[in-house]
């Protein structure tokens, strides 16, 4: 009696476990379907001039700038490498960004990041004086978001705010606030198009601060990777040390 009961249980318990072995596979092609690939581009650009909208960053040499973006879904890294053209160093960034979801007329992030700015120096190294390269150490961190009213114009809030970590050593404190309208995609023919990204900010290095206008301008053809951009900083007022015009061009190619 007792093994003609333990048939039907031993059939009902392989019927159990078939639907759950399917139910399994049936998720797991499903996550496979939903997940996303992971992303990743490039852009390179060499200058006349590196610049930066923080005057105390500024390099005033030529330069090569690489921009990196490598993420999944909603979490982007993104550094930012710079280096003179006789490959001396001058800044690291190491943006790690999350990206919601757009709307149709909403999007923001916030990013956080580690950054050096590497200069040469004189130091003492065993009481004698020598020429090292001294790296500056900061940490910030940002919010943006962006109104888009159209695939040609948005309007984007920059708020950043970051701390240095060298004490007795180079700006202790920063904050950057600006006002971003956004024209990505001005046609001035049916190959060539203009990129225009205007902004007004206002900065404050420790116990400095500015306002300024600082524009960029790219200059774009349909299906080619490689276009020119210009950056162009005017100081409106302000007490912050550096010169009161600003500008370079660039080669760019994206990858």
């Amino acid at each position: 009696m007792n093994r003609q009961l333990s048939i039907p249980l031993f059939k009902k318990v392989l019927f159990i476990l078939f639907l759950s072995t399917l139910s399994a596979f049936a998720q797991k092609n499903d996550s496979l379907k939903k997940s996303e690939p992971l992303r990743a581009s490039a852009n390179i650009q060499v200058t006349n001039n590196g610049v930066s909208l923080f005057p105390n960053l500024m390099l005033g040499k030529p330069a090569a700038i690489i921009n990196l973006t490598v993420g999944k879904k909603h979490i982007f890294f993104e550094p930012e490498l710079r280096w003179r053209l006789n490959g001396e160093p001058w800044s690291y960034i190491f943006w790690l960004r999350y990206r919601p979801k757009r709307t149709e007329h909403f999007s923001w992030h916030v990013g956080a990041h580690p950054s050096y700015v590497v200069r040469p120096n004189q130091v003492v190294v065993n009481g004698k004086t020598e020429n090292r390269w001294v790296a500056q150490r900061f940490l910030a961190a940002e919010f943006v978001p962006v109104w888009h009213y159209s695939p040609k114009f948005a309007l984007g809030l920059h708020i950043l705010g970051s701390k240095g970590l060298d004490k007795n050593y180079g700006v202790q404190k920063s904050s950057y606030v600006s006002l971003q309208p956004r024209f990505p995609h001005i046609g001035i023919s049916k190959e060539y198009y203009l990129g225009f990204f205007p902004q007004v900010f206002h900065l404050t290095l420790d116990q400095t601060q500015g306002t300024y206008y600082s524009q960029m301008l790219s200059i774009n053809k349909m299906n080619l990777p490689f276009y020119l951009s210009t950056i162009f900083t005017y100081k409106l007022k302000g007490n912050i040390p550096g010169d009161n015009i600003v500008w370079n061009i660039g080669l760019n190619v994206k990858l």
